[in-house]
């Protein structure tokens, strides 16, 4: 599939997980959660697999295993 970079948590499962990438390894909705939030199924290199909402991650470069801070002065 593709890899994301968590950027920001706004749930608790995802906050560990900030500054890291991973591989989305599936979808995240209303037929996986009870919160009915939308976005994916990201398995770390550790075999952690969590769900994060889309306004969490951004895209990484497939290459992308840094495990940073978002830059300062993202909006």
């Amino acid at each position: 599939m593709h890899r994301v970079r968590v950027v920001r948590s706004f749930y608790a499962q995802s906050e560990p997980y900030v500054g890291r990438v991973g591989e989305v390894i599936g979808h995240w909705g209303a037929d996986s959660n009870e919160d009915a939030r939308d976005g994916y199924m990201v398995e770390f290199d550790d075999g952690t697999v969590i769900g994060v909402s889309e306004n969490e991650v951004e895209e990484a470069a497939d290459d992308d295993d840094t495990v940073a801070a978002p830059a300062s002065g993202e909006a």
